[in-house]
């Protein structure tokens, strides 16, 4: 049967052969930075346009299961569309890339990495765990603040430098060139 690496392998091979750019994200990027959660699908942040949308959908749909309309109008919309590998049912979410400045600016720093042999670009660990913050205080999930906590490596709130500067609800500053970032349910004044 087929498992996630092969299927990481085979989009991102596909989305380079149509010069798409993308990185992994979510639990798979989680998991090379931290301790590994059980996940049955993969998320690939991909810097996607109108011009051309069949041609990289004809790439993907040999072996996935993708709806042309669907992803037309997640390139409209910057939102996200899904990929389904028919032959093991592995879940693929492609997150159209945002125009805002910190999502630009978050792709810009992606960085490639080998993942068990398999070559391919990574969101940066700063930013996985900016965006855990997010969507932590957005979805009120501890599943996210977990994944938070397993990246900094402290089951008690973690003073980070370096962080790029980029705000969010979860993350506040202690002074310039620290932020708290809250781990275990604690408060984050």
């Amino acid at each position: 049967m087929i498992d996630e690496l092969e299927i990481l392998k085979i989009v991102g091979e596909r989305l380079e052969s149509v010069h798409v750019a993308f990185m992994l994200t979510g639990s798979f990027a989680l998991g090379y930075y931290a301790k590994p959660r059980m996940t049955r699908d993969l998320d690939f942040v991909v810097a996607l346009t109108e011009p051309h949308v069949s041609q990289r959908v004809q790439s993907l749909s040999p072996d996935f299961y993708i709806d042309e309309d669907e992803a037309r109008t997640a390139i409209k919309t910057r939102r996200m569309f899904n990929l389904m590998h028919l032959g093991s049912g592995i879940k693929i979410d492609l997150i159209v890339l945002q125009d805002s400045p910190y999502r630009q600016a978050e792709f810009a720093r992606r960085k490639p990495i080998e993942l068990a042999g398999v070559p391919t670009w990574i969101v940066s660990r700063e930013d996985l765990i900016l965006s855990k913050l997010v969507w932590a205080g957005d979805a009120h999930s501890e599943l996210q603040m977990r994944d938070h906590c397993s990246m900094s490596g402290s089951t008690g709130p973690t003073w980070t430098n370096g962080l790029p500067n980029w705000g969010s609800a979860r993350c506040s500053r202690r002074s310039d060139n620290e932020r708290y970032l809250p781990c275990n349910g604690e408060d984050d004044h």
